[in-house]
């Protein structure tokens, strides 16, 4: 404690901008003095505060911190979207417009559904999904680059399950009981939406949930997902990809540009595989389902997925499933809901007119020295931990001062400057959107890791760590008060940003994190003896 004390002191010279002889009024309005704090401690730090808290509208709770934070950054957002000269403004303005939506009606999927309707193979009705999968619509895989995990310093392409509606444990464990039916009703709904009648709807239900159902069985579990990635993987370049799973993985290759028949080696022409069971077994289930049932599969998923951007009957089809599943009460309203819609599709874009607003290089510098204060301490914790053995404390000590940490946003945003939105045209200027942002990540195979790129959008209240680049990061959106303040005392930065950065700094060094290396490559670098006195004290 004593060495604590001591270091803090030291850093009031470049952090201080106030005084410590008494509590600041944002924190003593919190107080509720008539409490004895030795009696109930959070009724006497936050009674007062809790006394009068009120939920807003449309938010399912209210705190000191991360909900008092996103209200002013929206307040901020919702100025720079009103701005309809803007890129984003016309973005904004193509999702206000339910009017256009409702005349559209399913006219934005026409083409897609006659491509899939037409197939007369299952190959080709593959290479529809795959083409669908450009426009961010899930096919049945897909392929992503990022840092590689035996080299860290360049990026290369990962095979993944695509995504299913629902989780994987909603499939295949009691909680589909309390889902089943909810999940039933939304299928028909936006089939039925779609033109289908309650019949063909009904026969479409069963065909879809119960492929979803063994699909979700193949996938592995959040735990077996961490254990795969801490193990190497398997490569197999595009042809024999295309050899191996023609259904699964070649048709997406080819739908995505891929030459499968040359691009036989190179050695940048592979993807990356940490578990093979999910693959093999798609491709077998994809093989041995009929192609009515397929074409009906792979309509839905493109039903699904433009849901929510069709007209605003669709959208209400699907927040009576997806509100209850994320704990909403209240649908949305069509500006919360676009709002939002900036942010999924625009993040990049969005954060940078966020970061002309807020940011500023006091805060930039004050933060700074913040981050490298905790670094220092986190340092000395590691060199007097006493159950670490020489070389693994050296190694802790190497990650750490390998750290790379981002403050504020991107330095090199994506501003999309080829593409020009259409406010009569939502749908397609997502799928444009979409589309570059796809193409822009495999161009990034073979290609070095740019480790001060940003993961998360400037005007996140989160905070990261990213263990392929060994990175921290800490967005603007969340260096506001209460967290963060130039003008609070630097007690109560450390109290309030302190405690994050902290935490995100021991990420790197936690059960999954401790597999990677200061360079982000998979490579385990603790000591047996070391791992042996962890797990020892680790018993309750």
């Amino acid at each position: 404690m004593v060495k604590v004390l001591i270091f803090l002191s030291t850093l009031a010279t470049t952090a201080t901008a106030g005084s410590v002889t008494e509590l600041p009024e944002s924190v003593t309005k919190l107080i509720d003095y008539s409490v004895n704090p030795c009696d109930d401690f959070y009724q006497y730090a936050c009674g007062a505060w809790f006394k009068d808290a009120v939920i807003p509208p449309g938010r399912e709770l209210i705190d000191t911190a991360t909900t008092k934070i996103s209200i002013q950054n929206e307040a901020v957002i919702k100025k720079i979207l009103s701005d309809n000269t803007t890129k984003i403004g016309a973005f904004y303005s193509s999702c206000l417009d339910t009017a256009t939506l409702s005349s559209l009606g399913l006219t934005p999927l026409a083409d897609s559904i006659k491509s899939i309707r037409s197939a007369n193979t299952t190959l080709d009705l593959l290479a529809v999904a795959g083409e669908l999968a450009k426009y961010g619509v899930p096919a049945f895989v897909d392929i992503k680059a990022r840092p590689d995990d035996a080299n860290a310093t360049k990026n290369a392409l990962f095979g993944l399950r695509a995504p299913l509606p629902l989780y994987r444990n909603y499939y295949i464990t009691p909680s589909w009981n309390l889902w089943k039916g909810d999940y039933e009703k939304y299928i028909a709904s936006v089939l039925e939406l779609a033109g289908y009648t309650v019949e063909q709807a009904a026969a479409a239900v069963l065909v879809i949930i119960r492929f979803e159902q063994t699909l979700a069985s193949f996938a592995l579990s959040k735990l077996e997902e961490m254990e795969a990635e801490a193990s190497p993987y398997t490569v197999f370049n595009y042809c024999e990809l295309d050899q191996k799973y023609p259904l699964l993985i070649g048709s997406w290759l080819k739908a995505n540009g891929f030459n499968v028949r040359d691009q036989c080696g190179g050695s940048n022409n592979w993807v990356g595989f940490h578990d093979l069971t999910y693959f093999d077994k798609a491709e077998a289930l994809l093989k041995n389902t009929t192609l009515d049932d397929l074409r009906t599969i792979v309509e839905y998923k493109l039903i699904h997925a433009s849901s929510k951007y069709l007209t605003p009957e669709f959208r209400t089809a699907n927040w009576n499933l997806f509100g209850k599943y994320f704990g909403e009460a209240v649908e949305p309203t069509r500006e919360q809901f676009c709002a939002k819609e900036v942010d999924d599709v625009l993040g990049e874009l969005l954060g940078q007119d966020f970061i002309d607003a807020v940011w500023s290089p006091g805060t930039a510098k004050t933060v700074d020295e913040l981050v490298k204060a905790l670094k220092s301490s986190f340092s000395t914790s590691i060199a007097t931990a006493d159950w670490l053995d020489n070389s693994t404390r050296a190694n802790a000590q190497a990650k750490l001062s390998k750290y790379v940490y981002l403050l504020g946003g991107q330095v090199k945003p994506q501003l999309y400057p080829t593409l020009t939105f259409d406010s009569k045209t939502y749908l397609k200027n997502r799928w444009n959107v979409s589309q570059v942002n796809i193409d822009t990540n495999l161009k990034l195979n073979g290609q070095p890791v740019d480790k001060r790129k940003f993961d998360i959008p400037a005007y996140t209240v989160n905070a990261e760590y990213r263990r392929f680049v060994n990175q921290i990061v800490f967005p603007a959106g969340i260096l506001r008060a209460p967290y963060f303040d130039l003008k609070y005392d630097a007690a109560q930065n450390f109290g309030g940003i302190g405690v994050v950065i902290g935490h995100e700094i021991t990420h790197g060094f936690d059960y999954r994190n401790r597999n990677y290396d200061g360079d982000g490559n998979l490579n385990s670098w603790w000591s047996n003896a070391t791992n042996i006195t962890f797990k020892t004290k680790a018993q309750c």
